[in-house]
C-alpha cells in the first residue's frame, strides 16, 4: 500500500508543499535531504509508540552469559534492529500477570542486552526495519505526519509553529485509528471471568 517515496510527498503535502519527490534517493532537493535525514527517527519513532501486533516479529535470542550471583539467570543480546521489545513469549496468545516472563534491558560491555530467567528465550518485537506495505492505512498516515512534525523547521520555516500543532493533532488521530484496526484484525476471544482476579482468588 505505501512506499517511501508516497511517504515523502503525503509528508510535504501535509506541510502544505506542492512541489513533489520524483526519487528519494536521487532528488537532490533540500525537501529530500530533510526527509531522508528524519525518515530513519519517524519511522522508529511511530512502530515504537503504536505497538501494532501487525508489526511484530519473534525470534529466539541469542544466549550471551548463564550468570551466576546475580538476580537473573540468563543474559541475552538484544535483537538487532528492534523498534521496541514487547515481552519474553511465554507461551500464552496474551499475557497476564501469572503468565508474564519478567525480564529487564541495559548494557553489558558496551552491548545493549536483555536479563531475564527464562531458558531458551524467545523475543517479540517491534522491527525497524518492516515492509511499508505491512502498516495499515492510518497507520501509514501516523508515519506520514510524524515524519512531517520533525521536519517542520526546517522546510517550513516561519508559520512552522501553527503547522506543528495541527500536524500533532493529525498524528494522535492515526494513531488512535491505527492501533483500533490492529485490534480488530488480531481480536482474540477472551472469557472475561479469566481475567478476574476475584475469580482467579477462588478458583485456585
Amino acid at each position: 500500500m505505501y512506499s517511501k517515496l508516497q511517504i515523502f510527498n503525503l509528508t510535504l503535502g501535509a506541510l502544505l508543499l506542492t512541489k513533489p519527490i520524483a526519487d528519494t534517493e536521487s532528488d537532490k532537493s533540500n525537501e529530500a535531504k530533510v526527509l531522508n535525514l528524519n525518515y530513519p527517527i519517524a519511522l522508529a519513532q511511530t512502530l515504537q509508540d503504536l505497538d501494532l501486533d501487525s508489526t511484530s516479529e519473534r525470534t529466539a535470542l541469542e544466549l550471551i552469559e548463564e550468570l551466576s550471583n546475580e538476580e537473573w539467570l540468563y543474559l541475552y543480546k538484544y535483537p538487532n534492529n528492534c523498534a521496541f521489545l514487547r515481552r519474553i513469549v511465554s507461551g500464552y496468545v496474551k499475557d497476564n500477570r501469572s503468565t508474564h516472563i519478567p525480564k529487564s534491558t541495559g548494557t553489558r560491555n558496551g552491548i545493549k542486552v536483555i536479563y531475564t530467567n527464562e531458558p531458551n528465550a524467545v523475543a517479540e518485537y517491534i522491527h525497524k526495519d518492516i515492509n511499508l506495505n505491512s502498516l495499515n492505512p492510518s497507520a501509514g498516515l501516523a508515519l506520514v505526519y510524524r515524519l512531517a512534525f520533525l521536519s517542520t523547521s526546517l522546510l517550513v520555516g516561519k508559520g512552522a509553529l501553527n503547522i506543528r500543532r495541527d500536524i500533532q493533532a493529525s498524528y494522535a488521530f492515526y494513531k488512535t485509528e491505527a492501533q483500533a484496526h490492529d485490534r480488530l484484525e488480531n481480536e482474540t476471544f477472551e472469557d472475561l471471568a479469566i481475567d478476574s482476579e476475584f475469580v482467579e482468588a477462588r478458583t485456585s
